[in-house]
């Protein structure tokens, strides 16, 4: 009897030691395992011990993605407008013009109204509208002359090909050279008194120059209430513009 209950002993130790492979070889658990122990102990010094174990052989390891603490992820981060930063940049680049203009905001009024102030701080740039109106009428007189001379001379060339024209024709008449020829000298009196015409009017436009950017910071100058600096002169240029248009409309011979 003690041989069988050792026998039997052992039998159930090497089951719990082959149990692991079995379940290992399954291929397939939920992942549990499930043990228990009896033990019994009487005075004969006997005991039995059973337990069972089932392990997944094939599991699936959960993947992810985790961000670091404090770490946005690139969804997040497009989600910034960096258009906002360019435009905070654009708005701080941009010059507001007319906040360093101060009393040179009057330039804007109609040309009439302070180029017939009496204001001496107007002064100066009544004379700079005056002189450039005077050279723009200057240069267009030179532009209207040589206009003339050169379409007279053009006339000219015509009536001289319509006499070769006329003396190559066998039938042609003395009446028709002379009528022709009194055209041609005509016309040659005309391109002489465009030459004259536009000699004057070449030296009267250099005694009339263009004001510069120098008289024009000096006349803005005795003007403003503020630094004159190169955007000032540049906005007052393209305003003074249109007013030396007109006032040299209303001044032109």
């Amino acid at each position: 009897m003690k041989i069988r209950q050792t026998l039997i002993a052992s039998l159930a130790v090497l089951a719990l030691a082959a149990a692991p492979s079995f379940a290992g070889a399954g291929g397939n658990g939920g992942g549990h395992g499930n043990g228990g122990g009896h033990g019994n102990g009487g005075g004969n010094g006997n005991g039995n011990a059973g337990g069972n174990s089932n392990a997944g052989g094939n599991g699936k390891a959960s993947h992810g993605k985790a961000s670091a603490p404090g770490q946005l992820s690139k969804s997040q981060d497009d989600t910034n407008d960096d258009s906002a930063d360019d435009t905070v940049t654009a708005s701080t680049q941009k010059t507001n013009i007319h906040s360093k203009l101060g009393r040179l905001n009057s330039l804007q009024r109609n040309i009439n109204a302070y180029m017939n102030s009496k204001s001496k701080k107007f002064a100066g740039i009544q004379a700079y509208v005056t002189a450039a109106a005077a050279a723009k009428n200057a240069q267009a007189a030179v532009d209207a002359a040589n206009a003339k001379l050169a379409d007279d001379q053009t006339q000219l060339t015509s009536l001289n090909d319509q006499m070769a024209a006329l003396t190559a024709d066998p039938l042609h008449t003395q009446a028709q050279v002379d009528a022709l020829q009194a055209q041609i000298d005509a016309q040659n009196a005309a391109i002489t008194a465009d030459t004259a015409a536009l000699a004057d009017a070449q030296t009267a436009a250099a005694n009339t120059p263009a004001p510069d950017d120098a008289s024009l910071d000096a006349a803005l100058t005795s003007m403003a209430n503020k630094p004159v600096d190169a955007d000032v002169t540049s906005w007052a240029k393209g305003v003074l513009a249109d007013k030396i248009d007109q006032q040299a409309a209303a001044s032109a011979p």
